[in-house]
């Protein structure tokens, strides 16, 4: 009997060992798909001798955070973090007693993006207060690769057609339509990779086809806030890629009401009509005809 109780106890740290394992294991999957849709932006406050200022008020605000902007006091460091800040424009703001504040505006967060903001205050009484605006680097602090990205502003400004992300994913650097001509094939090359070897997100989640390695899921493109597309040196969460990583985020809510709806038609008159040609051994007869075709989308 006490040899068993020995052999009982002796087992069970394994056992402990083994579901920590599996619970680490069975929350990689939402820290990799949350590390797509949010971004981050790290940084260090220091005075003008490049000393960690300890104390300082740093706040990030934008109108893609609902509730109230964000705020921390930084450490004896002098590190700032805001780690999971969603897609949108950001302002940050840096106060502390004795120094000029620091106020910088329209910096731009993407999905997966990181981006660094070192920050030196001057001590009050030479000027009143700095002002930036849009002059910080927007060169991602922890980017591995080569990444294209189309935010809401490209997707409203650029005109391509409105059915479909492929035609964002087709005018990244390094993607090549295996079928260039043709306006419903959405087989792609990354640099020369296979058709199968891509991998294609919706908000994170991974709706690539197993058998052919096509996406499965096309959201239209009034639904979509922001088009990625990692061509090369993907993370190692998304496994053994070989061509690009697509992830495509969707609209997501924010501090303000706001509102939007289209409506798009084409009559019969307005689409070619191939010719017909009769079925051997049938009354039918091939080709396609279009009476009128409507589409009306209200995404927020």
């Amino acid at each position: 009997m006490e040899c068993g109780g020995t052999a009982a106890s002796s087992r069970q740290p394994g056992r402990g060992r083994l579901i920590a394992a599996m619970f680490v294991c069975a929350l990689l999957p939402r820290a990799a798909a949350a590390q797509g849709l949010t971004g981050a932006i790290i940084g260090r406050v220091t005075d003008e001798q490049g000393q960690a200022i300890q104390g300082a008020q740093v706040r990030v605000s934008s109108a893609a955070l609902i509730g109230s902007p964000l705020s921390l006091t930084t450490p004896a460091s002098g590190q700032l973090r805001f780690p999971a800040l969603p897609i949108g424009i950001y302002t940050l703001d840096v106060q502390r007693q004795q120094f000029v504040p620091y106020h910088e505006e329209r910096i731009r967060i993407g999905g997966g993006t990181t981006l660094e903001r070192p920050i030196t205050l001057r001590i009050a009484g030479v000027t009143e207060s700095i002002g930036v605006e849009g002059a910080g680097s927007r060169i991602e602090a922890r980017d591995p690769g080569f990444k294209t990205r189309f935010g809401v502003e490209d997707i409203a400004s650029i005109p391509t057609r409105r059915s479909s992300m492929f035609d964002w994913i087709r005018a990244a650097p390094g993607i090549s339509a295996t079928s260039p001509s043709s306006g419903t094939t959405t087989t792609i090359s990354a640099f020369g990779s296979g058709s199968n070897e891509n991998q294609f997100l919706i908000d994170g989640t991974n709706t690539t086809c197993p058998c052919n390695g096509v996406a499965r899921s096309e959201p239209g493109v009034d639904f979509i806030q922001e088009v990625q597309i990692q061509s090369v040196g993907a993370s190692a969460e998304f496994g053994n890629v070989q061509g690009a990583v697509v992830n495509v985020i969707t609209r997501q809510g924010s501090d303000r009401f706001l509102y939007d709806a289209s409506y798009f038609g084409q009559p019969a008159g307005l689409t070619g009509e191939p010719v017909t040609l009769p079925v051997p051994g049938s009354q039918t007869e091939s080709g396609y005809h279009r009476d009128r075709y409507r589409d009306a989308t209200s995404p927020r």
